[in-house]
């Protein structure tokens, strides 16, 4: 795909004065090592005659794709139709009810038109002209990160369950185009063996005598975890909503008032869109990124995001009580928890990667498993196990493994 084409198709959909020819136009690398694995992205600058400047994000999938393309594509146009069909009508349905402080937390997407049947990019405002930036993966999470995020996705949710229990034929058509890429390929790609070698590594690294609690309730852990996510993608009750899919540390972008403070969260790569439990969404996040001190606080961010979930339900014009209630919730944590310490043997690393050490998910060259990455010995393989020794314990602890 040609860059000028993408220009030239973003330009007519935006109807900027003498976008024939603009006056400048720039483009650079989108991303940097280890801020996306899956799409090639880059950042179009266009200055028109009147000095007003557009910053775009442009997302596409190469050609040369080597490995994983048919789930690549898959969850390229499960991200596009998010933008495209999907937000812009969850998005009508809370303005119509006017509610304060409505979910914005997703980037603005500019709609294109390509020729010659070719996938259109993935165009959206660039968040980092607007101060938007990643959190540093590397540092431990904190309170207000953390609840700046719970919350975003609990009013994402929120609009989901109203829609659905308002608008129950419009919502299930709207969910006709979601896919699950996570459920289909995890397994398929290499989990299985990526899990059972990354629990061997923390065997090795836990205390014999120190850690003897732990280590009585490992046996056969990776068969177990592996028989719940082959089990786990296939529910689905009354209660499924469109989940994010992906909710690791990554995929936020945060804006500050200062060096520390976040007052805005988006939450970008909507690759992995699926029905689900919200739980799924909140274990991703909360259990990919929480150290001792959140795990032990563990109550504190399940209740703050079920109050913002049920108020926002109730502002949207549905009953919290009738669509999603408490007792509910609490039998979906049980049950939908453990999915997060799943993703925690990869996220975890993937937070502590170093540079040299992140994967090249598109073309790892040859046979090569991109999943592999996630199976070595990190330079920074202590804080790894530290980490996935408290999330294990915590598990432990609620009777949850």
């Amino acid at each position: 795909m040609k860059d000028r084409e993408v220009v030239q198709s973003v330009l007519d959909s935006i109807n900027q004065e003498n976008n024939k020819n603009p006056p400048e136009i720039e483009i650079t690398r989108g991303s940097q090592e280890g801020d996306g694995y899956v799409s090639e992205t880059y950042a179009i600058s266009i200055k028109n005659h009147k000095g007003e400047v557009t910053n775009l994000f442009v997302k596409s999938l190469p050609d040369d794709i080597k490995s994983w393309k048919e789930a690549f594509v898959e969850a390229f146009n499960t991200e596009y139709n998010f933008y495209t069909e999907i937000y812009p009508v969850l998005d009508q349905f809370q303005r119509n009810k006017n509610v304060q402080d409505p979910f914005n937390n997703v980037p603005k997407h500019f709609s294109t038109k390509i020729k010659n049947n070719q996938t259109p990019p993935i165009v959206l405002e660039n968040l980092k002209s607007l101060g938007y930036v990643l959190r540093d993966r590397k540092k431990p999470i904190d309170d207000s990160h953390l609840e700046l995020s719970i919350k975003a996705l609990a009013r994402y949710h929120a609009i989901n369950y109203a829609m659905k229990d308002q608008q129950p034929e419009k919502y299930k058509k709207l969910t006709i185009g979601v896919g699950d890429v996570f459920g289909k390929y995890l397994i398929k790609f290499g989990m299985e063996d990526t899990i059972k070698k990354c629990v061997d590594q923390l065997i090795k690294g836990f205390d014999p005598v120190m850690d003897k609690i732990i280590l009585d309730h490992l046996d056969n852990l990776t068969e177990r975890l592996i028989d719940y996510l082959t089990k786990i993608f296939l529910d689905c009750d009354e209660y499924f909503i469109m989940g994010q899919g992906d909710c690791w540390s990554n995929n936020m972008m945060f804006l500050y008032n200062d060096q520390t403070k976040p007052i805005d969260v988006k939450i970008i790569d909507w690759q992995c869109q699926r029905i689900s439990s919200p739980l799924f969404d909140f274990s991703y996040f909360f259990y990919t990124l929480a150290t001792k001190k959140e795990l032990d606080n563990a109550e504190h961010y399940l209740n703050l995001y079920y109050d913002t979930l049920s108020q926002r339900i109730t502002e949207l014009g549905s009953n919290p009580q009738k669509v999603f209630n408490y007792q509910i919730f609490r039998e979906h944590y049980r049950k939908y928890s453990l999915f997060g310490l799943c993703m925690g043997f990869i996220n975890v690393k993937a937070q502590l990667f170093e540079e040299g050490e992140v994967p090249n998910m598109l073309n790892p060259g040859g046979d090569v498993n991109p999943l592999e990455a996630f199976s070595g010995i990190l330079r920074n393989q202590d804080v790894y196990v530290k980490r996935m020794r408290d999330l294990i314990e915590y598990f432990i602890n609620q009777d949850l493994l």
